[in-house]
């Protein structure tokens, strides 16, 4: 190979290990990166010297660049940008202890009643009840509301 077209080599390596940071997956940087080794190989075996340590000092440069622009995009792209505080998955039903209230649909046995004037899902022990029965909350677990009929 000519020296040209081993710097054609080296460049296309290089470009696909940027193209690496723009579509995730690794193959392609893998295959850039076997360019880059390859071409600097050939280029030291075709005894052009120099433009082999010039190869390798880009290389030693672009490589830590690409791989902090990459974490840098990473971190952008798939950050969460929303803010969490104060999110609780429970929905504070623990307030709901003791309360009664009606089902809204037939309990077979979990469905959706009102108590306390809030919608909520509910859970029964295992019995059916059903829609627009009285209801009391005998047991709150996190968002797990379990009721009985009164």
């Amino acid at each position: 190979m000519s020296q040209s077209e081993l710097i054609f080599l080296f460049i296309v390596g290089l470009a696909a290990v940027f193209a690496e940071i723009l579509i995730p997956g690794m193959i392609v940087g893998i295959c850039g990166a076997l360019c880059m080794v390859a071409s600097i190989y050939w280029t030291y075996q075709a005894g052009a010297s120099t433009t082999g340590h010039f190869m390798v000092a880009v290389s030693i440069i672009a490589v830590p660049v690409f791989i902090l622009l990459w974490y840098r995009l990473a971190s952008r792209t798939f950050a969460v940008t929303v803010s969490e505080a104060g999110f609780s998955a429970s929905g504070d039903f623990e307030g709901l202890m003791d309360e009664e209230g009606v089902a809204l649909a037939d309990l077979h046995p979990t469905g959706i009643a009102r108590i306390d004037g809030r919608r909520v899902d509910v859970v029964t022990r295992g019995e059916m009840v059903l829609k627009n029965t009285r209801i009391k909350v005998i047991e709150v677990r996190g968002n797990r509301i379990v009721v009985k009929s009164t």
